[in-house]
């Protein structure tokens, strides 16, 4: 058995960031350690979108040259299963956030641009960007990040994006063996409530929306009715996903594009043993971010 180094039980044992007041629309009742987010939405729904948003908000530093940024100067491992993670969104995010506040307490913008640069290339040095192209790959990556998350104490949050990205892929090629099929999928909840419980580190993954399973012609609601309820939605679609995945996330999200208004809306269970939260967040995605309306 391999034995620890001091900085390492600290690591596992200490205090990491908190993120609790994470800026967010999303997360009303912000995040606290231990908590396992699924944002769960169709495509173009704003999920990866949303996850770039909290890094930003993750890796920036609270203040900077007395300037308030309200960041959390932590660390972000992302794990990126759909190849959509884009820099140049996230270096745009952190550059507008900087810009808006050096407005608030009159700075010349164009007096700071090298500094800005420096701010932003540290802060990119907060953020592990791992990339996997298949389950087993993905599991593999898990596994190798124990040293990881033991060597920095800084490290308070695990995004992926996305969880789901191998689920069918996995059913078609594993046999017509259930236990096959979720093998891999089941192995790597596993990792990962070992991580949340050791290190007491929030876990944020997209998920690609429900497989609906069954369709209704009296069952349609119109799109230009403006009109969605989390229930009649949940009532219609079936989780797709093995059930200790189902089981080890404590806050689900559903994202839905409003095309008519061009927005966004997000119906949240804030804990899976509580009572569903009904009241939807409406926001929208601007140059500047995820913002509420």
């Amino acid at each position: 058995m391999q034995s620890e180094t001091g900085l390492q039980l600290l690591a596992r044992l200490g205090s990491r960031p908190s993120i609790s007041d994470v800026v967010s629309p999303i997360f009303k009742d912000g995040l606290n350690p231990k908590d396992v987010v699924e944002l769960c939405g169709l495509e173009g729904t704003g999920k990866s979108e949303i996850l770039l948003n909290i890094v930003a908000s993750v890796i920036l530093p609270k203040t900077w040259k007395s300037i308030p940024l309200n960041g959390k100067d932590a660390s972000v491992i992302f794990i990126d299963n759909d190849y959509k993670f884009s820099i140049l969104r996230l270096v745009a995010l952190m550059e507008n956030r900087i810009s808006v506040n050096l407005k608030t307490v009159d700075q010349q913008d164009l007096e700071l641009t090298n500094d800005i640069e420096v701010l932003i290339k540290k802060c990119l040095s907060k953020l592990s960007l791992i990339r996997s192209a298949s389950s087993s790959e993905f599991l593999v990556t898990l596994y190798s990040l124990e040293q990881t998350l033991l060597s920095n104490p800084n490290i308070s949050v695990v995004m992926i994006d996305s969880i789901s990205a191998f689920y069918w892929i996995d059913k078609c090629s594993n046999g017509e063996s259930v236990a096959a099929q979720e093998k891999n999928m089941k192995l790597a909840t596993k990792v990962l409530s070992k991580f949340v419980n050791n290190f007491s580190l929030i876990v944020i993954a997209t998920k690609c929306d429900f497989y609906k399973k069954r369709t209704r012609d009296e069952d349609f609601i119109s799109e230009a009715s403006s009109v969605s309820h989390f229930e009649n939605f949940k009532s219609d679609h079936q989780d797709y996903m093995c059930k200790a995945w189902g089981q080890f996330v404590t806050k689900k999200f559903l994202l839905e594009k409003q095309i008519f208004t061009n927005s966004f809306r997000c119906y949240g269970t804030e804990n899976r043993m509580s009572k569903t939260d009904r009241s939807a967040i409406t926001f929208k995605i601007t140059e500047n971010g995820v913002q509420s309306m």
